[in-house]
Parts: C-alpha cells; sequence; structure tokens
C-alpha cells in the first residue's frame, strides 16, 4: 500500500499523522531488512535532504565515515527506498580504476536504459575514447602529497558536446521524476568522472536531480574535487557514519545470535571491532561456526585494511609484529617509509579507534593481521625488527623473541642475545620461552666452550619440566668409560648423572671439571661444584666418600663446599650427609634452619635446600621440616617448575610419615609420582615409593602396596640413600604381610649400607627397630633385645619420636614391671613428638601390658584410646602391637558402666582435650573464647558420655 492509497478520504491533519505512521514503518522495516543497527539518525538526515532543501529541489549528500563503518549499508538501504519513486543510478569507485579516467561516468551512463540512445553512445564513445589514450598506471603507489589533485589527463578533460547531450538527456528524466546518482567509496573515483558530475550538478540545480557520494573521510586520494569544488554547492549536505556503540553491537549480536549470548559477548566483541559492523558481523558468523574468532574475522581485518590508502597496512602490520614494544618504536625505519605518511597512517588507525596508544585495539586483531602475512614476509619483518631493537639497545628478551620469529637470522650477535634473554625467562619462570632460546642459541652457536655452557643451561632448564629430557644431553653409555669426550663439560653435567644413577661418570665429570681438561678451558671453580658435591653427598655418600678416602678426589675437595652467597652453610650439612654418625646435630640442624630461612628457591639453592631437609628429617625434626617442605612446594609450583614440586612433595609425603599421617602420606607420595614418569624420576624414584609403600602398609592397604613394590626401580636406587627409605618401607611391608625372613633381609640390607656409608642416623632410618619387630614375630626375643639395646646406644634427641619407638620396643623385650614403665615413657615421649601413628602402636601395646598386669578397667580404657588414636590418621584396623599382631579388642564394660564411644561433637571433643591436658575450666574458657558454666556443662554431657572421671580422660582421650 503506498502513501497515496493511504491517505486517500482522510482529513488533512489526520493524514498528516498517517504518512507519519506509514514512514515510521517504512524504516523500521528497511533497518530490519538490511541489518542495520544504530543508522536511523544517518537515515532521516538523508530523508530530510531529499525533501527539503530550501531554494533547490535537488540535494548533494556526502556520506562520510571511517572505513568498516557500513557507509555503503546505510547507501544501499537509502537507494532501496527512493527506488520506489525515483531513477537510481549507482557507481562504485575502486581504488583499481583510480587512474581509468570517466570510469565512474561510464558505470553511470550503462546502468541508465533510459537515457537517449544517442546520447548514451557519443557519451560512451567518449568514455572509450578516454581509456585508449590514459597512460599506464604507475607499477607503484604515488605519493598523495605529489600529486596534483584536480590532475586529469587531456584526453579525459570534458567533451562539450557529449557532456551537454548528457546534461540536457538528464533534464528531461528529471522532469518525469527524481534522479539519484549514488556513488560510493567517491574518494577513489577518476577526477574526470567528478569533474562531469560537478558540471551536471551545478547546470541542474533546480531540477529534482539528487547526487549521493559515499567516501573515508580520512582518505588522502589522487584527487581532492570532493572536499574543494563539491564543497561551494549550496545544497551539500555532510552525514557521518560513526562506528556502533556497545548498545548496537549487542543488538546485531542479538539478531545474529541469542540475546543471552550477546549479552555475554559483546564487551569482547566491541573490543575486538571498534564497533565496525563489518567486523562485528565476522565475529558473529565465526561465533556461530567455530566458537571463536577465525577465518570470517580475519578475512574481515584483512578487508578494512586494504581498503586504507599504503602504508595503512604496512603500518597495522608492524605494530602488530612489534606488540607491546609499539609505542615508542620508530616505525618510518623499520619499513623504510617517510615519517608524513607514517604519522597519516597512524591517524588513521587512531581515529578508526583500531588503535589505541600505538596499540592496536585487542590480541585478536593483531592475530588476524599477522594471519594475513606472508610468511617471508613476516620473517623478514621480524629479523628487521630484532636489529632495530639491538641496535637501540634493547633488553634482550625483546630482541630474542624477534630473532625466534624471523627464524633464519644467524647474526654474529644473535647467540649472546639468546644466552641472555633466555637467562632472563627462567629468572622470571618462563621456562618454555626460556628453552626455547637456548635451542635457538645451540643451533647458531658454533666454539666447543660456548655450546658446553648452552648445553648445560639447556639442560638445567628442561630438568625443571621433566628430568627425562635431560637423558638426551648425557654422554652415550656405549663410549670408552675411560676419559670424557674432549670438549669442555658443562658445569651440570654432575648432578644430572647423579640424578639418573650414574654415579661413577658424575664423580668422573666432576674430576674433569676441577682440573685441567683437553680442550684447553680453565679448571672449574670450587664454587661451581658447590651443587653437584651436595647432590652427591645426598644420593651417594658411600661413593662420595669412598672417592674422597681412595685420594682421587681429594686434592679437588678436601675441604667443605666453598661459602658461596647461594651456598653458605653447604659445608656443615654436606659433612652431616656425609659423615652424619660423626657431626654433631645440633650444628647441622641449625645450618639447616639458617639456610631454609635465607634463600629462595632455584636452580642454584635446590640442592642445599635438600640437603636441609634431610638433616632436619634425619635428627628428628619433622614438624620442622614439614613448615619448610610446605613452603618450598608453594615455591615449586610459582616458579612453575614440576620437577621441584614433584621432588618436594615427595619429602612432604616422607615427612607426613615421620609426623604419623600415613594418610597425607599416600595422598602426597601419589601425587609425586605421577607428577614425573619413571625415567623422570630416575634413581630418585625410591623416595616417594617409599612413601607410598610404608602409608599404604600402614592405612592397611597390602594389596595396594603389593602393586607398588612390582614397579621396577633403576639398580642404581639401592645405591642411594632413597634406597634406604625404599628398603625399610618394603621390611614393613613384609613385617605387615607375615613374611618376617624377608622383613629381615631388608632391614639388614638397609642396616649394611647405612653403616658402611658411615650415615648410621637412628633417626634416618631405624632398621633396627624393624629387625627386632621381626624377631618378636619370630619368637627370638633375645635377637630383639640385644638389637634394641644397641639402639638405645646410639645418640638420638630425647624427645623425638625415633627414642619413643625405640622404648616402645625395649618394653616388648622387657618383664612385665619394666613392661608398663618404659611403654608410659614411651607414651608420653610419642605425645610431645606428634606421631600420632606411633603413639597408637604405643597405647595398645600399653594396654596390653596393663591388661597382663591385672588392671583391666584401665586396659579397656586404653584399647579404647588407641582406637580412637588410629582413627585420627585414617586407620581401619586396631594398631599392631610389638611381634606383628593386632591389639586386643577392649573387653566388655563392667555391669552398670556406659560403653565409653567417640560421639562427642566438636565442641565437647575440643573441651574435652583441653581438660585432659589439665588446663582449668577458666582456662579452657578464655582458650576457647566460652563462659565457665559452658565449659562445666560440657564436661558435665562428656562425663556421662564416657562414663569417667576427669582424671581419667587422659587415658581415653590421649
Amino acid at each position: 500500500m503506498t502513501r497515496d492509497a493511504c491517505s486517500a478520504g482522510v482529513e488533512p491533519v489526520e493524514r498528516v499523522e498517517l504518512l507519519e505512521r506509514v514512514e515510521l514503518v517504512e524504516r523500521v522495516e528497511l533497518l530490519e531488512r538490511v541489518e542495520l543497527v544504530e543508522r536511523a539518525g544517518e537515515l532521516a538526515a538523508l530523508r530530510s535532504a531529499y525533501e527539503g532543501a530550501e531554494g533547490t529541489r535537488g540535494s548533494l549528500v556526502v556520506l562520510g565515515g571511517a572505513v568498516g563503518t557500513g557507509k555503503t549499508a546505510v547507501l544501499q538501504a537509502w537507494m532501496e527506498r527512493v527506488a520506489r519513486d525515483a531513477l537510481v543510478l549507482t557507481a562504485t569507485a575502486c581504488r583499481a580504476e583510480r587512474d581509468l579516467p570517466l570510469g565512474v561516468l561510464e558505470q553511470l551512463v550503462r546502468c541508465c536504459p533510459e537515457l537517449p540512445a544517442d546520447t548514451a553512445e557519443r557519451t560512451l564513445a567518449w568514455c572509450d575514447e578516454a581509456a585508449a589514450s590514459a597512460p599506464a598506471p604507475p607499477t607503484t603507489q604515488p605519493d598523495a602529497s605529489r600529486i596534483s589533485p584536480t590532475h586529469v589527463p587531456p584526453s579525459a578533460t570534458p567533451h562539450a558536446p557529449a557532456l551537454r547531450g548528457l546534461c540536457e538527456a538528464l533534464r528531461g528524466l528529471v522532469a518525469e521524476r527524481p534522479v539519484l546518482i549514488a556513488v560510493d567509496d567517491a574518494h577513489h573515483a577518476d577526477a574526470a568522472s567528478l569533474q562531469c558530475l560537478l558540471y551536471v550538478v551545478r547546470r541542474l540545480r533546480s531540477a529534482r536531480l539528487h547526487v549521493l557520494f559515499t567516501e573515508y573521510v580520512h582518505q588522502t586520494a589522487d584527487n581532492a574535487l570532493l572536499g574543494s569544488e563539491f564543497a561551494h554547492e549550496p545544497a551539500l549536505r555532510r552525514i557521518r557514519v560513526e562506528p556502533l556503540s556497545k548498545a548496537g553491537v549487542e543488538a546485531v549480536l542479538a539478531r545474529r545470535l541469542d540475546r543471552e549470548t550477546a549479552q555475554d559477548l559483546t564487551p569482547v566483541v566491541h573490543g575486538m571491532s571498534a564497533g565496525h559492523p563489518l567486523l562485528v558481523h565476522a565475529l558473529a558468523d565465526d561465533h556461530r561456526t567455530t566458537g571463536r574468532a577465525g577465518e570470517a574475522f580475519g578475512r574481515a581485518v584483512l578487508g578494512f585494511l586494504y581498503r586504507h590508502e599504503a602504508p595503512v597496512t604496512e603500518v597495522a602490520r608492524a605494530v602488530a609484529v612489534l606488540g607491546e614494544q609499539a609505542c615508542p618504536f620508530p616505525l618510518g625505519r623499520l619499513l623504510d617509509v617517510d615519517a608524513a605518511s607514517v604519522a597519516r597512517a597512524v591517524h588513521q588507525l587512531t581515529v578508526a579507534e583500531v588503535l589505541h596508544e600505538g596499540r592496536l585495539c585487542h590480541p585478536a586483531f593483531g592475530a588476524a593481521v599477522l594471519d594475513g602475512m606472508p610468511t617471508e614476509e613476516r620473517r623478514a619483518l621480524h629479523g628487521r625488527v630484532a636489529a632495530l631493537l639491538h641496535e637501540e639497545g634493547a633488553p634482550a628478551d625483546e630482541v630474542a623473541a624477534h630473532l625466534v620469529a624471523a627464524d633464519r637470522s644467524d647474526t654474529p650477535w644473535a647467540v649472546p642475545v639468546f644466552e641472555e634473554a633466555a637467562q632472563l625467562a627462567l629468572e622470571d619462570d618462563r621456562v618454555e620461552v626460556g628453552i626455547a632460546y637456548l635451542r635457538a642459541a645451540y643451533r647458531r652457536c658454533r666454539g666447543a666452550t660456548q655450546q658446553a655452557a648452552i648445553v648445560g643451561a639447556l639442560a638445567d632448564a628442561e630438568w625443571r619440566l621433566d628430568p627425562a629430557k635431560v637423558l638426551r644431553h648425557l654422554p652415550d653409555r656405549t663410549a670408552p668409560p675411560t676419559t670424557f669426550p674432549p670438549t669442555p663439560l658443562p658445569l651440570t653435567l654432575p648432578t644430572h648423572l647423579f640424578w639418573h644413577g650414574r654415579v661413577d661418570e658424575g664423580l668422573d665429570a666432576i674430576c674433569a671439571l676441577a682440573g685441567p681438561n683437553p680442550a684447553g678451558a680453565p679448571p672449574a671453580n670450587a664454587a661451581d661444584l658447590d651443587t653437584p658435591w651436595l647432590w652427591g653427598a645426598y644420593l651417594y655418600p658411600g661413593h662420595v666418600k669412598e672417592r674422597l678416602g681412595s685420594g682421587v678426589l681429594a686434592a679437588q675437595r678436601s675441604a667443605p663446599p666453598a661459602a658461596t652467597p647461594e651456598l653458605q652453610g653447604a659445608g656443615t650439612l654436606m659433612h652431616d650427609l656425609l659423615h652424619g654418625g660423626e657431626s654433631d646435630p645440633s650444628d647441622a640442624v641449625d645450618a639447616a634452619e639458617r639456610t631454609l630461612n635465607r634463600y629462595r628457591l632455584g636452580p642454584r639453592t635446590v640442592a642445599v635446600q635438600t640437603a636441609a631437609l634431610a638433616t632436619l628429617a634425619y635428627r628428628d625434626r619433622p614438624h620442622r621440616a614439614a613448615a619448610w617442605c610446605d613452603g618450598l612446594i608453594a615455591q615449586a609450583g610459582e616458579r612453575e617448575s614440576p620437577t621441584w614440586q614433584a621432588w618436594f612433595t615427595a619429602w612432604r609425603a616422607f615427612i607426613h610419615l615421620r609426623q604419623g599421617d600415613p594418610a597425607a602420606a599416600q595422598q602426597r607420595a601419589t601425587t609425586a609420582l605421577d607428577m614425573l614418569g619413571p625415567k623422570g624420576w630416575g634413581a630418585a624414584i625410591g623416595l616417594p615409593l617409599a612413601a607410598a609403600v610404608q602409608a599404604k602398609t600402614a592405612l592397611g592397604d597390602v594389596d595396594g602396596a603389593a602393586a607398588l613394590l612390582e614397579r621396577p626401580v633403576p639398580q642404581a636406587v639401592f645405591q642411594t640413600r632413597t634406597g634406604l627409605h625404599y628398603l625399610a618401607a618394603r621390611g614393613r611391608y613384609h613385617l605387615a604381610t607375615g613374611c618376617h625372613y624377608a622383613a629381615l633381609c631388608d632391614f639388614y640390607a638397609c642396616g649394611t649400607r647405612m653403616s658402611s656409608w658411615g650415615v648410621d642416623v637412628p633417626a634416618a632410618e631405624p632398621w633396627r627397630l624393624g629387625a627386632a619387630e621381626a624377631y618378636l614375630a619370630l619368637g627370638e626375643s633375645l635377637l630383639a633385645r640385644q638389637l634394641v639395646d644397641e639402639q638405645m646406644t646410639l645418640p638420638a634427641p630425647a624427645d623425638g619420636r625415633t627414642w619413643g619407638m625405640t622404648l616402645r620396643l625395649r618394653a616388648a623385650t622387657s618383664p612385665g614391671p619394666d613392661r608398663i614403665e618404659l611403654l608410659d615413657e614411651a607414651v608420653a615421649v610419642l605425645r610431645g613428638a606428634g606421631d600420632v601413628f606411633e603413639l597408637a602402636r604405643a597405647v595398645a601395646e600399653q594396654s596390653e601390658a596393663v591388661r597382663e598386669g591385672g588392671e583391666t578397667e584401665r586396659a579397656r580404657l586404653l584399647a579404647r584410646k588407641a582406637e580412637l588414636l588410629s582413627r585420627r590418621w585414617g586407620g581401619n584396623t586396631p594398631p599392631p602391637v610389638a611381634g606383628g599382631h593386632a591389639s586386643p579388642p577392649p573387653p566388655a564394660p563392667a555391669p552398670g558402666r556406659a560403653e565409653p564411644d567417640a560421639e562427642l561433637t566438636d565442641a565437647e571433643r575440643r573441651v574435652a582435650e583441653l581438660a585432659a591436658d589439665g588446663f582449668t575450666n577458666r582456662e579452657i574458657s578464655r582458650k576457647l573464647y566460652v563462659t565457665v558454666s559452658t565449659v562445666e556443662q560440657h564436661l558435665t554431657r562428656i562425663y556421662r558420655k564416657l562414663d569417667v572421671k576427669r582424671l581419667d580422660l587422659q587415658a581415653v582421650l590421649g
């Protein structure tokens, strides 16, 4: 229905209102059909120019805006609207035809069959003549600043008869109905066509001729007619098309996607597209197909850039390559383009809102720009960036990133740049990046000495991720073992050889590093060998002592490790690791505490921190070791090192066992084993395996322990200190399964190694106590007594768990009265040491001893206490007693007495535990922040539930 039909037969006022409603409906339908959003104002301005120009019946409109803002869509929408009652002539200018004279005019004539035949033929002949005589276009893009803005080839100058004929033909057409001449991208139009259009506009000002141009407002075109001659026309109106707002972006997305998705995506899409509809629609297409920015967005970005004049695309590529360095970088030097052209390009990108403070609006935009570059061109650009950055003294990691991207840069300064950049990356815990730089340096270096240093650094970096990756850097095991290759050795080579079980080769490498070598390199500084020495002393104390004693290494290591800034205290710790049975425990513990308090975890400190943890654990200080180990695990996570995390997690599992928490130990040990594969663990796998086996055995999961023991381990494990823990854990498994002779073999194998290596410290691995338990189970109490007596002569802290365990086994080999007294002491020591597992065992044996002494009621309470303690560490069965048997079940309660149970509330249990420790009601109230009355009420319920008096709480709760 037309507006005339709608208005027929109605009053004038009603007719105006109806027309306004029809126009509104038409506008809405138009917007919905072409998916225009936030363009109602532009369409209203076009309507106003079309219908209401004063003093003339025609109009001249320039629809301007940045590239990709949707000018063409608005033009198409308006032409569709006007085509209902007007003749529309259209043409599209393009950059490639800018030098084709009368190209735009030819398009307009050919799309107008209403023109008289003779006029059309004469005009087209003139266009053909101009095109035939036009000079060839330049092979390179000319500088717009050196071209006359109104330059027209002589053959393209207006041909008066043809131009007058065309003008008269148009006059006849506009007499019948309005004519709209629409030229899209008029900034690319040839000057001759624009001159002809200007001629027609001036001569048909009073006619119904409407001319509509779209132009890129920041274009520096070869002609300036749009900005000069046309600007003087009285009918000229300029309409600006802006990018979409966030609300507009959301509206576009809502039409392409669902409303909820549109709301979620709007902030990201607006940031990636800067509100340009071209890019918004591309992102919507990508989201519907792949859920992320993809091919459509990449094509749209490239199209967006190519619509600009040179060197906009080149500048955008350079900015994308530079990334964070784009702001202060001299783009003109990089692109070999004059500063003025670069400034214009930067201004255009900034006005288009795709460049903010010298950087592209979004990483995805930069990625699309780079993806659109030919590979060789991108590599060459990275190479030029690297060279310029190096000349200007930029940080090595910034230069190295571009050298890696350039791929084929063999400049002489590349290797030291890569080395320095790798060091910076590793210090910043970007391990993968550091490894990439070191590999790049290795591919380019030529000298043997430099190669050895890079290989050592590369092995250290890869070891942080997975020690198995270091295997390819180690010497070939099939080579003759007498000498190393005549090349300088990496300083870290002995450490990696030790880790992978090649102890003799590691010691030989230390010899080679400490003395002159065939390559002529000077001997390594003694301080640089401290880390390998510490690893050797921790893992292989027997081999290191043997080599030192033979004099082979005595000349190089006659004194403790050097006091380097990173390793102060290493000498004391190394001496304790090698001579634990002879050194002063207090000195070693103090040195360990100072070491752990002084340094942050790093490649130079991991060995000394391991030695410090070992010292605390082997000197019966598990709770102090636990706090430090937790901190080291956290640091390892922060520093992105799975190897360090796995290693200290295994240590934490070992310490959990010393704290009497096998459930936590099992969890930690399993985590550690999962972090590294068997090849990655090397000879150090004994530590996590031992912790896992011992934890599962303590929890009653003997099948799980057996499965772990079936895993093959390298033979080198049994030459290491971690192998001692593995043998002892296997011995405890054999005890739990009744294989007592097998247990004796494992415990004695452990003891033989500890004695021969000179590290027979009671708390390190109390093998005598394990063997004594096996003898007790076999009925050989005399042999068990001999081992326990021997254990008691060795130095051990009087408040440590090892001493409590020794007292428990001493009680098992003693007569009744002595047994009760020894068990009382053992329980007191173990309670203070905090080992709940060993405390539960001691209490269980205490219950049995008391029952044998005739104190049935106390035995029942102690048995209940042992059961409750076992629940605290996750035990599902009563704890084993000396001899390998489970503790007897508590006897039935006496008539009239309630069975003590564990069904206390959390608040009641806290009160009961404090009361059992001897605190008064008032002291308990202060500690728990409750009233004294509340404490008394809790105690009343506790006594009733447990059917005990206050003095009996300690026996029940421990």
